[in-house]
């Protein structure tokens, strides 16, 4: 790759890190079970899941065999920090009895019912993707198709009229919002060969065509669930380039990821609310022995919430040991450093069987938990 094209990389790096400032992009999200397992870290480690986190890593190949297909790697996580899915069937069950026995006593238990979903949000979200990867030290190259999807239920407790029993009026709805995302994409990446800053350098693409849909509807809080029907969406396709950088100091690495260069603007349904998928820059700072990784990484700028949640800037650490081989540990934890959000913990564990690996991993904090897991085929 030709000098001008690294400096032309990297000035769309600066002009992203200048523009940061006013963009609200999704958050940068974990997709991969090595990232999960180690707290949403992987831009400067980990070249199998390079086109997740920065292409530029598919170059750090350490194996003379290191082609994987990931067939395939899925992930969840579900959260409800204010009950309101076990709140809205206690509500219904007490307007239920109301309409049974329309009594002041059952006014009052259906009215307290009511009131206690508040603006409760119930959220969940979950990927699945297919890729095969082939690093190496020259020319590295992967191919993968991605599904990833977001959804928020949100209680809107108003103007309810309950004064006679006999004929309750509800007024209150639960509003949902929610997308999903089909990435369809290549990777390539190269190791750049030369003296000073060029030393130890490589560049990687991530070309990618998304088909997206956005949900938005509301509910009214007697017939009303916390999941979200996907028959109610608006659709859009479009375009977007990815681009990493990495640079190697030996053992520590330093990487740099900007996803989603071009930025675009969907609605949620019908509903006048929009999401965008915008701008993402995230750096990572790694320590990587033959038996050990460290990383930590951070949000660079901050990222919009999806649906209804607040904004984001992660700031995330991971480790990985490998005390033998064909067996990883991870461990890691990550802190939204906007917002309310309480911190994830998370565990992962990977084992190589011969030719076949598989790896899970799962978080936790008290708003939300999470499961991945992840089938490979190393050849």
């Amino acid at each position: 790759m030709h000098p001008q094209h690294i400096r032309a990389a990297l000035t769309c790096l600066g002009l992203l890190m200048t523009y940061s400032g006013f963009v609200q992009a999704q958050p940068f999200g974990v997709f991969d079970v090595r990232a999960a397992g180690m707290g949403g870290v992987g831009v400067a480690t980990g070249a199998r899941y390079a086109t997740f986190n920065n292409p530029a890593l598919l170059t750090t190949t350490e194996e003379q065999r290191e082609w994987f297909l990931m067939v395939p790697g899925m992930g969840r996580q579900r959260g409800d920090p204010d009950d309101l899915k076990d709140k809205l069937a206690t509500f219904k069950r007490a307007a239920n009895t109301l309409d049974a026995g329309p009594t002041i006593a059952n006014r009052d238990a259906a009215l307290a019912s009511l009131n206690a979903m508040g603006d409760g949000i119930y959220r969940e979200s979950g990927n699945s993707a297919i890729l095969l990867a082939i690093p190496s030290r020259l020319l590295s190259a992967a191919a993968y198709i991605h599904i990833y999807d977001w959804a928020n239920a949100r209680a809107s407790v108003v103007g309810d009229n309950l004064s006679d029993p006999a004929n309750p009026q509800y007024t209150s709805r639960i509003e949902h919002r929610g997308a999903q995302v089909l990435e369809n994409g290549i990777t390539a990446a190269k190791s750049i060969s030369g003296t000073g800053w060029r030393r130890q350098l490589a560049v990687g693409f991530n070309v990618k065509f998304l088909f997206i849909e956005g949900y938005g509807y509301s509910e009214d809080v007697r017939v009303a669930k916390t999941g979200i029907e996907r028959n109610q969406y608006s659709g859009n396709a479009a375009f977007n380039l990815d681009i990493g950088v990495l640079k190697e100091f030996g053992v520590w690495k330093l990487g740099l990821m900007a996803k989603n260069l071009f930025s675009g603007s969907f609605e949620y349904g019908n509903t006048g609310d929009y999401f965008d998928i915008a701008p993402q820059l995230r750096a990572g700072f790694a320590y990587q022995s033959r038996r050990t990784v460290f990383e930590f990484d951070l949000d660079l700028m901050r990222n919009q919430g999806s649906g209804f949640d607040s904004a984001t800037q992660m700031a995330a650490l991971g480790v990985e040991f490998k005390p033998w081989r064909w067996l990883a540990l991870r461990s890691g934890y990550q802190q939204n450093l906007t917002g309310t959000q309480l911190g994830t913990a998370s565990l992962g564990l990977g084992i190589a069987f011969g030719f076949l690996a598989l790896d899970i991993a799962a978080s936790h904090s008290k708003e939300q938990d999470g499961a991945h897991a992840q089938l490979g085929i190393q050849f």
